[in-house]
This record gives structure tokens, sequence and C-alpha cells, in this order.
């Protein structure tokens, strides 16, 4: 996987430490002590036993035409870089649980900006402290354990849960809201959000709620009133984190009325299913950036016109929210009362 090649395979078939180092950031990354991946097939005569170790091809394809600068920037490849750390990272200890930021990454839980490299682990007897791993004496008990092949990590909620403490409420709240979308869609073979949600997808999410988040945060020996608050607010339909994140925002200012992923029709039939509708102030939020799955996202009200003006002619009036609209609290306030003055009527006491 991912070409993966572990030192004492380099060292069997004659190639040199001094091969090794010439060959990093030309046809070779370093991912841990001792671990490496071949990410190209370059032309350096010295180089060419390295290309034997190629078996992933589409990871070879990937990297064409992609220099250092590219990668560095693309979020979503340094978070696989850090998975393939973790997996193949070979100095774990017995009773090691992968914990926080680096259990997430292993359950694809989104996490934003996230620049942490050290793993992060838990051990019932032990400390320890290394560029490449953090180890720190805490028991992880066996229901909040799930297991990666010879890996023990922390649960996906014991994981949302956690990063309440690690990363703060809003971002702790989309993981939990991803936690619970994942786990949810699991029940519905064949899901696909196109084709909308029905109230069977709405009752078996808080079915889950109460059967495994309620008691994972039982077991929480520290921050449970929060914890608790949360996860009674989660629901299933954020497509997105800056979704999970704008319908936090709504919760924190007690902004009431706002339903998510609406089919919204005139006389004419279908025209778009939208990320927050107000029925009542006849507002639509959409989050702009997020991936979406209907016919018409948010991403594209401005460039389809006929639709936009089907909505407007509805009386309908669209707040469009980047990622940055929804991550700090006053922004959103601002952007959203501004543009439609009339939402404040329905604010209770904020909760900031």
């Amino acid at each position: 996987m991912k070409n993966t090649i572990y030192r004492e395979e380099f060292s069997a078939a004659g190639i040199s430490s001094k091969t090794i180092k010439s060959a990093l950031d030309c046809c070779l990354i370093r991912l841990c002590r001792g671990v490496y991946s071949v990410i190209r097939e370059c032309g350096v005569k010295d180089h060419s036993r390295i290309a034997a170790f190629i078996r992933d091809v589409d990871w070879i394809s990937f990297h064409v035409g992609k220099t250092p600068a590219d990668l560095k920037r693309d979020f979503r490849y340094q978070t696989q870089l850090r998975a393939l750390r973790i997996q193949s990272y070979r100095w774990y200890r017995p009773e090691d649980v992968i914990v926080g930021k680096s259990a997430a990454v292993l359950h694809g839980i989104p996490l934003y900006k996230d620049a942490s490299q050290a793993i992060t682990v838990r051990h019932p007897r032990s400390n320890s402290h290394t560029k490449e791993i953090i180890r720190v004496r805490d028991e992880v008990p066996a229901e909040d354990q799930v297991r990666f092949g010879h890996l023990a990590a922390t649960s996906a909620i014991k994981t949302a849960l956690d990063l309440i403490r690690i990363s703060g409420q809003h971002e702790a709240f989309a993981a939990l809201e991803w936690v619970l979308r994942q786990a949810t869609a699991d029940h519905f073979p064949g899901f696909n959000p196109r084709s909308g949600y029905t109230e069977k997808f709405q009752s078996e999410a808080r079915r889950i709620i109460k059967t495994a988040f309620h008691p994972a945060v039982a077991r929480m020996r520290s921050g449970q009133v929060t914890a608790q608050r949360m996860v009674d607010a989660i629901g299933p339909f954020s497509e997105s984190p800056a979704e999970s994140k704008c319908r936090l925002n709504l919760i924190a200012l007690n902004l009431t009325g706002f339903e998510q992923q609406i089919e919204v029709r005139d006389s004419r039939g279908f025209i778009a299913r939208v990320d927050f509708l107000n029925e009542q102030a006849r507002t639509i939020l959409a989050v702009d950036g997020s991936e979406k799955y209907a016919l018409v996202g948010p991403s594209l009200f401005r460039r389809e016109g006929e639709q936009h003006n089907r909505l407007l002619s509805l009386g309908c009036k669209v707040i469009h929210l980047s990622f940055d609209d929804v991550l700090r609290l006053n922004d959103f306030r601002d952007k959203i009362f501004t543009q439609v003055p009339e939402l404040k009527q329905m604010v209770g006491s904020p909760d900031e």
C-alpha cells in the first residue's frame, strides 16, 4: 500500500544509506523512523533499484507533475500521509491505544487545519515523549476501543468526544455530527444523499445517539455536562464540517426555525435542496464550499441564475456563507442579521 518500504528491505536489496538520503524529496519520502514511501520513478541512475519497490502504480500517478510545494498545500494528501505514518510506525508498545487527533485521522474524521505530527497514544502504565510519539499514562475503557488491524484506537464516538477538550467545541461538534452521519448511513445500504432523507434516517440517528453516544459520555471522567449538551444537539443532516459549524452557530444564537436539507419547489417543480431553510422568514442559508449532492447546490447558486430567480420569485432570501463566515460566531451573526434583519426577532438568549 502506497509503496511503503522499511529500511531493512532497502538494506536487503543492497541500497545504501547514502542512496536513500539522496533519493529523499526526489523519488522517496520519509514517513517516520525507518519507514519510507516511493512516490515516483525518477531518471537518476543511483535510484533505479528503488523503483523496483513500486507496487502501487496509482500512488505514483498521483504524484506526477506535483511539486513538493503543491503537495504541502494539499490538505487531503497531508492527512493521507499522517494516516500512513500512524499505520506504519513500528515502535508501538503492547496496550498502546491511539487517541485524539491521531485516532481521528484513522477514522477519517475531518479536522480543520491540523498540522500536528506526533502520534498520540494512551498506555495504562507508561509515559514517554519523542518527536514521533507522545505516550500518556491512562486507561481507555474496552468499550471505547476499536481495532485497525494490529492497532488499537479509541472508537469514532470517543475520539469525537475527546476533540472537545483538544480542539474546542466547534471542531468537536463537526466531528460528532460526522460520526453520527456515518453511523446512521451504515444502517441504510446504498444510501445516497441525492435521494434525500427520510424520517427513518432521523429516527435511526436518534436511536444511535441514545444507545451509543450517551453511554460513551457516561464513561467520561470529566467534561460530561458539556459533552452531553453537545451530543443532545447533534443531527445527521450536515453534509460538511462547514454545515455543522453553521448549525452550531444557530444553536449558540438560539435562532430557531431553520431546518436542514429541505427541498424547495414551485409550480414548475423541484428547484433545489438547500442547506438551511427558515420557512417563516423565507430565508435560505447556503454554505458555499460544501460537498453537495443535490441537483443544485449552494456553490452553484451564483452561476445558476434561473434557479436563483425562481427562489427569489417565491420570496426567498439567500444568504451565502463562506467557511470563514461560519468559523466565528460574531461574523456569522453580523452577516445574517445585516442581510435579513427580521431574523433578530427569532433569537432567544444567545449562549456564547
